[in-house]
């Protein structure tokens, strides 16, 4: 008894395959695939005729694309292209978020959130106590407690361009220390 060989590519072959266009790679590809993205989209909106539907646009979209596509990873591409099309749904108000995975997107993204908030304040933190003394000192009375250049100067007994002098010189060493990105998002943020 003969038995048929089934090949086996990774993704990186089957998406040349498919820009030359070859079917059985396509199917191999949608067999691969298929009942992931639906159990993706399925744990979002829990619709199955619409879930059926978002995996079979998305199939029909990358085979008739499929020369003019640029993907780089093939798993990454159909998962974030599911859940694009799940947004897309949504957006149209045709289909709604079960309950339950509307509680778990928000509490995923609330957790996700404080934990980047906290991470980016024990780094400011952590930057602003790595300044000299007199510098922090001024930064703190700056930017935490709102006090004017004039206000701080004469609480401190220091002339007004002493006191932009350390104001600018601890900007520069929180970039450097922080990354100006995240600096110019937190430095007028509540938590400074």
């Amino acid at each position: 008894m003969h038995s048929k060989e089934i090949p086996i590519w990774t993704d990186e072959q089957l998406l040349e395959l498919i820009q030359s266009d070859d079917q059985r790679a396509f199917k191999h590809i949608y067999h691969k695939y298929a009942a992931k993205l639906y159990a993706s989209a399925y744990n979002l909106l829990r619709d199955k005729a619409t879930c059926e539907d978002i995996v079979q646009e998305l199939f029909i979209h990358l085979w008739l694309n499929r020369a003019a596509l640029k993907i780089v990873t093939l798993r990454s591409y159909l998962f974030m292209a599911t859940r694009n099309r799940v947004l897309m749904k949504l957006r149209t108000k045709k289909v709604l978020l079960d309950n339950e995975a509307l509680d778990f997107l928000a509490s995923n993204y609330s957790t996700d959130t404080r934990v980047r908030e906290k991470e980016l304040n024990i780094a400011i933190e952590n930057a602003i106590k790595a300044l000299p003394d007199k510098c922090q000192e001024v930064f703190i009375l700056s930017r935490k407690q709102q006090l004017s250049n004039r206000e701080i100067a004469d609480r401190m007994q220091i002339s007004v361009k002493t006191v932009e002098n350390h104001i600018t010189n601890a900007i520069h060493r929180l970039k450097a220390s922080i990354g100006h990105f995240i600096f110019l998002v937190s430095i007028f943020s509540d938590f400074l």
